[in-house]
């Protein structure tokens, strides 16, 4: 029941977040892609840091790579800048796709 209640609750927020975002990003409103995306992951990195503070063993793998900073920059720096990408070009697409079709993806 847990489960199924918080796989409802998810499809509700990914579709309410999909629409807002579909009402934000028009051409009248806030059509710049680019600054959401950044917000985004400023946003993102800012409160993953005040977790951290708050709770440092909530990321007990951090312990593991003290130290290694060069070899964790080296593997998550791809990985970061291919989901900026990735969040720009779907909030790009909110300027051109429906709704549905952007449910769908």
């Amino acid at each position: 029941l847990k489960v199924g209640m918080l796989l409802i609750s998810y499809i509700v927020v990914s579709s309410c977040l999909i629409r807002f975002n579909k009402f934000l990003m028009h051409e009248d409103r806030f059509p710049y892609s680019l600054a959401l995306t950044a917000l985004h992951m400023f946003v993102s990195l800012v409160l993953c840091g005040v977790f951290y503070v708050l709770s440092p063993a909530s990321f007990p793998g951090i312990a593991n790579v003290q130290g290694q900073r060069a070899v964790v920059l080296r593997w998550f720096t791809p990985i970061a800048l291919t989901f900026a990408v990735s969040l720009y070009a779907s909030n790009q697409a909110y300027l051109y796709c429906s709704v549905a079709f952007l449910q769908f993806m």
